[in-house]
């Protein structure tokens, strides 16, 4: 996505309706090149255009969507990913999951030559895709309308690989370490992917800090590296030994 893409995003998202006009000027850019913007963000579901304008879409009803995710903490997960990539090495069969915060990895991961990405999330492969890395989409059906997928395919897809590295995110983080989300189908497709890679890296902003979620998935002491935006003051410091 362009910088000025992103910039877009950030102003509908803090208003109800905005007119293209109103985002060129406030961009410093054409009408028509905003239109194009609008374009390539609505065929993502990124905005929903009526009337000479734009606003957000709906969001699908319950756990938010990625692409509402992909608008959220772009600062923090941007450094998430800059860490991250110190793990990246040419020759890797790597495994992202369908958090938005892995699919920030992608622009780095396309440096390093003959790499391999597996992924359950249709708009991280994609992408991934576009960026020429070798790509290889987990199957299955749609989560709760989102490009998360799960189901009989997924699994099965996970048990035939054995990736070098997984990099994972989940909704929640309690200062005991406990990893957990509210969706059991992609919590039991990480659970799988976990199994899948000889090295797990757990990503998590501070927004996740200090919460529980229904289904446990794993705790940060039984991972090899977990990665955050800054400290987390109250987390055990049995937890420490693994950070990255």
């Amino acid at each position: 996505m362009k910088r000025r893409q992103e910039q877009i995003l950030n102003i509908v998202s803090e208003r109800t309706f905005i007119t293209v006009n109103e985002l060129a000027e406030l961009t410093y850019t054409s009408p028509s090149s905003i239109r194009r913007d609008l374009t390539y963000l609505q065929n993502n579901n990124l905005v929903k255009r009526s009337h000479g304008g734009v606003t957000l879409p709906e969001p699908i009803s319950g756990v938010a969507g990625f692409y509402d995710r992909t608008r959220k903490n772009i600062r923090e997960k941007r450094l998430i990913a800059q860490r991250a990539s110190l793990l990246l090495c040419d020759g890797q069969r790597i495994i992202l999951d369908s958090s938005s915060t892995a699919a920030f990895l992608l622009p780095y991961i396309a440096k390093y030559k003959y790499v391999t990405v597996f992924t359950n999330n249709l708009t991280t492969a994609v992408k991934a895709i576009e960026l020429g890395i070798d790509t290889h989409c987990l199957g299955g059906h749609s989560v709760n309308g989102s490009p998360s997928l799960s189901g009989s395919e997924t699994f099965d897809a996970l048990s035939k690989i054995k990736a070098d590295i997984l990099f994972f995110s989940s909704q929640s983080l309690n200062s005991d370490g406990v990893i957990s989300d509210s969706t059991e189908e992609e919590n039991f497709v990480r659970s799988l992917m976990l199994r899948a890679a000889k090295k797990t890296v757990f990503l998590c902003d501070s927004e996740k800090f200090d919460k529980e979620s229904t289904y446990i998935l794993t705790n940060l002491n039984e991972i090899d590296h977990f990665i955050f935006d800054k400290e987390y003051e109250k987390l055990s410091k049995e937890c420490y030994k693994n950070i990255f």
